[in-house]
């Protein structure tokens, strides 16, 4: 049986953590001593409600397992199709300051030594690098997913979660892998516990841009898949919607709804309605994300960067608009 925590979130974050790790029988998982290793998800340049992991989220998952090992690493891989160094994410959501505290290790996954996988997937034969200190450096991976609903994939949780994972800032050459790619990644990482900072659920447009829905819950899982499942649950979804769920459902990474042990039920904490806004813009950009030609034409050549120019002049880019902010107040701190 898969085990299931999901719990409204009062005052005390920590308190409701460690009923959520007693739930789901945490120490069996991780023993004394283990390396472990957490991945959020911080897909935004700076915090953002529903789009990231948020930083006292972070801290009270490490306050917490920092009681059972003192062998922790929080890390992230640089911003993907080149957007910004894990390290700006680090400063602006504090986790320098946060590990500091809880005498944790901070990694640049990107800045990380790689190992050269190859996978053979049902689209053919692919060569993928992924950081050794992942395959071979720690015991146990925690993933720190966010609840929300995505434009290319239509929704993301924990198992989508450690697409961050891949080093390369260009991951997006692999989208047309995606839906099979991401199993084998957490195959490899060995993704072993999940816990979903579920403070606010991202509605509508993700995962860059949306409507955070503030949901105050946090679901936490023994198996990355069964969290999923609740996910689609509370968020009004058909897991069969979701393609990359669909094939790990195939793959037996998703148990029968039967083989799930719940504290409570998921349906009692659907509030609101989720649903992708499709645009026509989304759809092109979905439909070309599941062709490699398209990928490399529009995201991975000469044309592509003028073609991005033209775009951002056009309908601008919050991105990249952030990163230029965050530059210039650190240049204008430098200068006082």
């Amino acid at each position: 049986m898969a085990r299931v925590f999901v719990g409204r979130v009062d005052a005390n974050l920590e308190q409701c953590l460690e009923e959520a790790l007693q739930f789901i029988d945490w120490e069996k998982i991780v023993p004394k001593g283990a390396r472990v290793f957490f991945k959020p998800n911080l897909t935004y340049p700076s915090p953002k409600p529903g789009v990231t992991t948020t930083p006292g989220f972070i801290e009270a998952v490490l306050h917490v397992f920092s009681q059972r090992t003192s062998n922790l690493i929080v890390g992230e891989s640089d911003g993907g199709y080149r957007g910004w160094p894990a390290e700006i994410a680090f400063q602006t959501h504090g986790l320098p300051e946060i590990c500091a505290r809880n005498g944790v290790q901070l990694v640049n996954l990107s800045k990380q030594p790689r190992t050269a996988l190859e996978f053979n997937l049902s689209r053919g034969r692919v060569l993928l690098e992924l950081p050794t200190l992942l395959l071979e450096g720690i015991d146990v991976l925690v993933t720190l997913p966010v609840p929300k609903i995505h434009q290319i994939t239509l929704m993301s949780g924990a198992i989508k979660n450690q697409w961050g994972c891949i080093p390369d800032n260009m991951r997006i050459v692999n989208h047309p892998y995606f839906d099979e790619m991401i199993l084998e990644i957490n195959r490899q990482v060995k993704t072993h516990l999940a816990l979903a900072d579920g403070s606010f659920f991202l509605n509508r447009t993700g995962p860059l841009v949306g409507e955070p829905i503030p949901m105050n819950l946090l679901i936490a899982s023994d198996s990355i898949g069964a969290l999923d499942l609740t996910i689609c649950r509370i968020m009004g979804l058909d897991a069969n919607h979701v393609r990359h769920l669909a094939v790990a459902k195939r793959h037996g990474w998703i148990p029968a709804t039967s083989l799930i042990e719940h504290n409570t039920s998921p349906d009692n904490f659907r509030t609101a309605s989720f649903y992708l806004r499709q645009t026509p813009r989304s759809r092109v950009v979905r439909w070309a994300f599941d062709h490699p030609l398209a990928i490399r034409i529009f995201w991975n050549s000469w044309f592509a960067d003028l073609f991005h120019k033209l775009l951002y002049a056009m309908t601008g880019n919050s991105v990249r608009e952030e990163i230029s902010l965050l530059h210039n107040q650190e240049h204008h701190g430098q200068e006082r």
